[in-house]
């Protein structure tokens, strides 16, 4: 090998590392700007290239499951980025459409301007040039996702994954998560087959279900008292169709709780937490909220003209709760809101072990 072709690959080399590694800062840029995660701007990016196209190829073209993958596109259409439609081809088949003009206002139409950069870059090469460059681009393709599929592969059982179950006869259902969790969504939605679907990044928790109970266990690893805090997210989604227990032992660091669909027959969360936005449904009944052990912030929203009672020990910094604030909250606190005791549909909210932050309106 000649001095000057090694100069040239090792030259080469050094500028597809910083190439790839400035994709990366772009793409979080975008997504930064947008209030995006990566997986929501990549789907919003393949869907932007191709137009309307169902969410089987889209899970196919991201390299996810069709699960997985009607979590992105809820997710996207309740943003307004993306709307559902019928297939002009197929009445049966349901296709998925960018919203090109929310999508630019965002800022995901930075990949118009990019494309325009790079039009001004490439005129400069002629025909024979574009060919080899093309052919390389073509070929770094296929070499990259054979090493996703590979890493993919090599790590599958591991570190992330993807867990559901059949609904079956299910009639009723209880989640548990019996050694806490570190960043936690959770939320519901109709039209399932299955009981549950969940999706984790990091280490997957062990997963037991019997009678409608589904209890999720981390494996214990080295790290001390904050160890969980390290843990990696998990996305749950619970079927909409059978009413559900949920419970988090063992402490959390941030639960993001969207329950609204759901009927909820209690919520429990254990041994401390830092941040939680819960956001409460209907509710049937009387419905328990405790929280114990401590908390940073806690945000709470329950329907409008819904009931409630809060019971809080151990005091908070702040405290909202249906427009009265209270500060430096201290020893054991009562209140409710007007109708609570004839309301015979309401929630029972307790908090207990202190907090900085308390909202609940």
């Amino acid at each position: 090998m000649s001095k000057k072709r090694e100069e040239l690959l090792r030259a080469l080399e050094e500028e597809s590392r910083k190439s790839t590694l400035d994709g990366v800062y772009f793409l979080q840029a975008v997504a930064e700007r947008s209030g995006m995660n990566l997986t929501d701007l990549q789907c919003l990016a393949i869907l932007t290239s191709t137009g309307p196209i169902t969410a089987g190829r889209l899970a196919e073209e991201m390299r996810l499951t069709t699960g997985s993958v009607t979590g992105v596109i809820d997710r996207m259409e309740r943003a307004g980025y993306v709307r559902r439609e019928k297939d002009p081809e197929d009445g049966r088949r349901v296709v998925v459409r960018p919203v090109l003009e929310k999508l630019e206002h965002a800022g995901a139409g930075f990949f118009g301007s990019q494309e325009r950069v790079l039009d001004e870059l490439l005129s400069e090469y002629d025909e024979r040039d574009l060919e080899i460059i093309l052919d390389f681009m073509r070929k770094t393709t296929v070499f990259t996702r054979e090493e996703i599929a590979r890493i993919r592969t090599t790590s599958e059982g591991s570190e992330g994954g993807e867990l559901s179950v059949s609904l079956g006869s299910v009639r009723s259902g209880r989640v548990v998560f019996a050694n806490g969790a570190a960043r936690l969504t959770l939320r519901s939605a109709s039209g399932m087959d299955d009981l549950y679907r969940a999706r984790f990044e990091g280490p997957v928790p062990k997963v037991e279900v019997a009678d409608g109970t589904v209890t999720f266990r981390y494996p214990r690893r080295f790290g001390g008292l904050f160890e969980w805090r390290n843990r990696s997210g998990g996305e749950v989604t619970l079927n909409a169709a059978v009413p559900w227990e949920v419970e988090v032992r063992g402490g959390a660091y941030k639960v993001e709780a969207d329950l609204s669909g759901l009927k909820l027959t209690s919520f429990v969360l254990t041994r401390g937490f830092s941040n939680v936005n819960l956001t409460l449904p209907e509710p049937s009944g009387v419905v328990p909220v405790r929280l114990s052990g401590g908390a940073s912030k806690v945000n709470i929203r329950r329907p409008a003209g819904v009931e409630a009672h809060l019971s809080m020990k151990g005091g908070a910094s702040k405290l909202t709760f249906d427009g009265q604030s209270f500060d430096a909250v201290g020893g054991t606190l009562r209140l409710q809101s007007p109708g609570h005791r004839e309301a015979p549909d309401r929630y029972e909210i307790e908090i207990s072990g202190g907090a900085s932050e308390i909202t609940i309106r």
